[in-house]
């Protein structure tokens, strides 16, 4: 086979995208922001593949089948029209023949049977795989689809175009870390601008005005760096402002230091704060822990405030009452005996994760968002990034999980929960933003400007106590007393 019109003639390749183009690595990844080219340029590479090498077997696919026939595959129809290559579909195999023997499956990984989960595609012997929008593939399906490659006398490669991923996913933590350490994998990552030379100025002045610098998504949008890619409504739209909130919050020694520590499942975090004496809160630095047990999270925590907040007037620690309870800390202890050996002294409320409590939170700290004291603003989180950290066994990275998460990580679920006969939002559980989101609301909870009376916190008690024997008997459990058929 040999193409009509050769690939540069009708995409122009350059920078990061023409090494793409020439790389033989056996798996690569090629991330990429909004309008990058990525896919288009591994659609090119797979038909430039094939003319070299006739009769090599390529699957083209994206997860859902759907998707495939509906997106990729009319992608990649528009390439074959382009190279001014003849084919021929074939129904039984689902695949593309071209001349020369070459043939491209088309069909989408899914499987409709968890029994047949790799079924779709464990019969055939491949060269060459081509997957879109791999940030929606299990990994276990990735593991075993890269076990696909065997076709004798071709070169055998696997691509695969994700959108930038984020540094809890599989492709960034284990199989594409971003320093190429692993021999026969590569990462690539493509901004909007890599592509500017094939795009209307139009396009791209869209895209920054949409997600400008210092936006969440700024990195991965445009410049396709791993990080942020939440989808879904954030909790403070309309509310946080990065310009505005995210600015020099000094520490003042005068002042109480406030923590506030969400334990999280090998995820702990940690938050300080101050409320300054004008009113509002200040959220002054932060940490949060990838893959650490709370034993081993602890100890860094205390090195850190005693290195950033010397000089402790007065300090107030607040927890997650999950941590009150026997757990899965993986340790014996449970979070608070943990911390108390270590010189914390954590206070709690055991209502803090009631759903009606965490939004009437939401709701009290997106107040301070619209408000200014006679200092400023009355919200503030600390600009330095270096004051907010990841820790992981592999090292300490700069993360602004906190800013990131007020301005779009933290998102509303899609299911609603009733509490007293009323149907209200609540935060989805994304297993990394919440809990700096969480600490943050402890903070507010425990130690905010609205404080409960005696008087108030004698009603709470009692709508506590009332809330608790709704949940036993939501799960058939009478009373314990004498008059129960227990006693």
């Amino acid at each position: 086979m040999t193409l009509a019109v050769e690939p540069s003639h009708v995409m122009s390749w350059r920078g990061p995208i023409a090494a793409f183009m020439r790389d033989p690595t056996r798996l690569i990844d090629l991330e990429g922001a909004f309008r990058s080219g990525k896919t288009t340029a591994c659609l090119w590479k797979v038909l430039r593949t094939c003319d070299a090498h006739p009769g090599m077997h390529w699957l083209i696919c994206r997860y859902s089948d759907r998707d495939t026939r509906t997106i990729l595959k009319p992608m990649w129809r528009e390439v074959l029209a382009a190279a001014g290559v003849v084919y021929r579909w074939n129904s039984r195999e689902l695949c593309d023949e071209l001349p020369g023997g070459t043939r491209i499956y088309i069909f989408g990984l899914k499987a409709v049977d968890k029994a047949a989960r790799y079924a779709k595609f464990r019969g055939l012997t491949l060269g060459g795989i081509y997957n879109d929008q791999t940030e929606e593939l299990p990994h276990d399906v990735f593991l075993e689809l890269a076990c696909r490659l065997s076709q004798v006398g071709v070169p055998q490669q696997a691509l695969f175009s994700p959108n930038p991923a984020d540094e809890n996913h599989w492709l960034s933590k284990t199989e594409f870390p971003a320093d190429n350490r692993i021999a026969d994998r590569k990462y690539y990552s493509l901004s909007v601008y890599d592509n500017a030379h094939n795009l209307a100025l139009e396009t791209i002045r869209n895209l920054e005005r949409l997600y400008p610098p210092g936006h969440a998504k700024h990195r991965s949008a445009l410049l396709g760096l791993r990080g942020l890619n939440v989808i879904g409504t954030p909790v403070y739209a309309g509310y946080f402002q990065r310009a505005l909130h995210v600015r020099a919050c000094p520490y003042n020694p005068h002042l109480p230091l406030y923590e506030a520590i969400d334990f999280g499942k090998h995820h702990p975090a940690i938050v300080w704060a101050q409320f300054p004496a004008t009113g509002g809160i200040e959220f002054l630095g932060g940490l949060v822990g990838q893959d650490l047990f709370l034993e081993d999270f602890a100890p860094l925590a205390l090195q850190y405030r005693q290195q950033w907040f010397p000089r402790i007037v007065a300090l107030h620690t607040c927890c997650d009452p999950a941590g009150t309870h026997n757990n899965s800390q993986g340790v014996r202890l449970n979070g608070l005996q943990v911390l108390k050996q270590y010189g914390f002294a954590p206070v709690w409320k055991p209502n803090s994760n009631a759903p009606d409590v965490r939004l009437a939170m939401i709701e009290r700290l997106g107040a301070y968002m619209r408000r200014r004291t006679a200092t400023g603003e009355a919200f503030g989180i600390e600009r330095d990034r270096a004051k907010w950290l990841r820790l992981s066994a592999q090292g300490v990275d700069e993360w602004a999980f906190l800013a990131d998460g007020f301005e779009a990580g933290y998102v509303w679920s899609e299911h609603v929960v009733s509490v007293g006969s009323k149907q209200l939002r609540q935060a989805f559980k994304d297993g990394w933003y919440e809990h700096g989101q969480n600490a943050a609301e402890y903070l507010e909870l425990n130690f905010g400007s609205a404080q409960l009376t005696e008087v108030e916190k004698a009603a709470e008690a009692r709508r506590e106590e009332q809330r608790q024997k709704d949940r036993a008997a939501a799960r058939g459990l009478g009373p314990s007393g004498a008059d129960s058929w227990m006693g």
